[in-house]
């Protein structure tokens, strides 16, 4: 039976640095801490803290990893899971890490002291997730969806929503439309983007690329966004793969003089809380985040307790929302 002091023979490191990283204590050293993770993996070891939770049952804690908190989506949807959580008498342990090896996960899966583990971080790379999921340790994608992961998926229907805002905008007559899309190396905004062109195509509507601005999911980005569409003059509206991106992009017109939605109109995807205010007044479409969070906890529970064998794959609608971003809304 492999132990501890296998592992950190292995590592090359002692036996209480092994427990350090199986706790998810944050101040061992990254280079020290993949050593061990990897003297893990290679050696199958299993804690005794995870072979007592079996022996008792579980721990009634499951674990959140996000990433990106700045995006304002990804906290609301971290806080309707966690209350999701608690309605169902479950703990919630939240990691925030961007590492796609998600090592404060594997290794809170590792020591037990988390059930399952419910993954929000937008980046495409999955290496965390497959590396729990080979061990046979519950774990879900929320609102991703790549389709090479062989776990359960709880997401909105990214392709099909912004599909159906280039659709709206080609049906009030819009067709020098420009697009503002997030980083290609997260799952929504590649999604998103698929989505919106497709469907432009299929009204026989062209997107130019001086129309087109990708950058990171940040008010900054929409707001820099702006300067470099209008090198090909003003277009008739902008659409924006993220509400975040939309911010920058309304008040940057706003400084430039550009009237919304008499001159432009602004859509954005989301549906985020802030994009009713009066200053921002975003015509977007929503996801329904309790909903979706709801469905993500069941789907981990049902997950937890045995109840399922293949990969359940949920893609939930969004609903799209008028407002004075858009003429439409008058």
């Amino acid at each position: 039976m492999v132990t501890s002091r296998d592992v950190a023979r292995r590592a090359g490191v002692s036996q209480p640095t092994v427990s350090r990283v199986l706790n998810g204590v944050t101040t061992v050293a990254p280079e020290i801490r993949d050593r061990v993770l990897a003297a893990l993996e290679e050696t199958g070891y299993v804690p005794n803290a995870q072979a007592k939770a079996m022996r008792a049952g579980r721990s009634g804690a499951i674990g959140v990893v996000t990433s990106e908190i700045q995006n304002p989506f990804l906290p609301y949807l971290v806080d309707a899971i966690t209350g999701a959580a608690r309605e169902r008498d479950l703990t919630t342990v939240v990691w925030n890490d961007p590492d796609p090896s998600n090592p404060m996960a594997v290794a809170g899966a590792a020591s037990g002291i988390v059930d399952g583990v419910l993954v929000t971080a937008a980046r495409r790379d999955i290496h965390g997730v497959m590396t729990m999921a080979q061990r046979g340790f519950p774990v879900l994608l929320c609102n991703r969806a790549p389709e090479e992961a062989p776990v359960d998926v709880v997401t909105s229907d990214h392709f099909g929503s912004a599909a159906a805002s280039a659709t709206y905008l080609v049906e009030h007559g819009h067709r020098d439309i420009a697009a503002v899309f997030g980083p290609p190396d997260t799952f929504a905004s590649p999604a998103r983007q698929k989505g919106f062109r497709q469907s432009l195509l299929a009204h026989g509507v062209h997107l130019p690329d001086n129309r087109v601005f990708s950058g990171a999911t940040s008010y900054e980005s929409g707001y820099r966004a702006v300067r470099s569409l209008f090198d090909g003059g003003l277009p008739d509206s902008i659409f924006c793969s993220s509400d975040i991106i939309a911010y920058g992009v309304l008040d940057a017109l706003a400084e430039a003089g550009v009237k919304v939605p008499n001159d432009v109109w602004v859509c954005g995807i989301d549906g985020l809380p802030m994009s009713g205010w009066r200053s921002f007044d975003l015509t977007t479409h929503a996801q329904d985040i309790p909903h979706i969070a709801a469905q993500a906890v069941d789907a981990l529970a049902a997950r937890i307790g045995g109840s399922r064998t293949k990969p359940v794959r949920l893609e939930l609608p969004t609903t799209l929302v008028v407002r004075g971003s858009t003429n439409h809304a008058k």
